[in-house]
């Protein structure tokens, strides 16, 4: 049978799971317990780690630092996100067939923050918090240890879409604490940010980018987004036998953490 392009786009990438599995110790599930029939491609990539993507990881580390998920990788482009239902990576499809994005790479790491919830009662959507991870390219599906320095915010049809800067532990990126110190220290990178962010959709029939952007919010917006969302996610989706504990105030223990005072949040 001779194979069309997105046939091989497809079968490429479903190959690119099953390596995913033996190179960072995720497993690539099939569709079903049977091989596809004659003129049926697999066409939906999913990706197990050891745990539960959404709700296996805590937010915050004893460390003051904040865990993400890392759904796609810096420089490409495959569509990959946290089910909140499954727990599972999974490629987004879109008119029965594999999302890439029909632009330029990601210029970060995307992912998310476990155990958090933007709650559709406060105008969220009803998912965990949108992250942009700086440094190196990091493989789907790794949980990474970062600190915030500020909000990229963005609208979206005319919804708020924001989405936390955070910078990896480790990271030349590491040392900045605020979007400020980001540009200081490493000139553009928020305009790189900004420019990819309100870009990638296009435009619409009027010509207008889809995506626009009044610019960033700071460090202490970006914290308190993240411990609200995680209070959220505590109070409201996760079940009693696995809802952490909760200080005399109602809170997650981990929800301020007393020595972050020390590195100036």
């Amino acid at each position: 049978m001779r194979k069309t392009p997105l046939v091989k786009t497809v079968a490429t990438l479903f190959g690119l799971s099953l390596a995913l599995s033996a190179t960072w110790g995720l497993s690539a599930l099939p569709l079903s317990g049977a091989e596809p029939g004659p003129g049926v491609t697999p066409q939906v990539s999913v990706l197990k780690g050891e745990k539960n993507f959404f709700t296996g990881y805590d937010t915050h580390n004893v460390d003051g630092t904040v865990n993400a998920v890392i759904e796609i990788p810096a420089g490409s482009t495959a569509k990959y996100e946290v089910s909140i239902k499954t727990g599972l990576i999974e490629l987004e499809q879109k008119n029965g067939a594999p999302r890439f994005v029909q632009y330029l790479g990601y210029p970060c790491n995307y992912g998310n923050i476990p155990r958090t919830i933007l709650s559709k009662e406060k105008g969220g959507d009803g998912d965990p918090v949108d992250v942009l991870v700086l440094g190196s390219a990091i493989p789907t599906g790794s949980v990474v240890k970062t600190r915030p320095i500020g909000i990229l915010s963005l609208v979206d049809g005319g919804e708020i879409d924001d989405k936390v800067i955070l910078v990896l532990e480790g990271s030349p990126f590491a040392s900045c604490k605020s979007v400020d110190e980001l540009d200081a220290k490493f000139p553009g990178a928020t305009t790189i940010l900004k420019t990819w962010f309100t870009s990638y959709k296009g435009r619409d029939k009027k010509g207008n980018l889809i995506l626009s952007s009044p610019g960033f919010k700071g460090r202490a917006e970006a914290i308190r987004l993240i411990g609200d969302a995680a209070l959220d996610y505590e109070r409201s989706v996760v079940t009693e036998s696995d809802k952490r504990a909760l200080d005399e105030k109602g809170n997650p223990r981990l929800y301020r953490w007393a020595g972050a005072k020390n590195l100036g949040e």
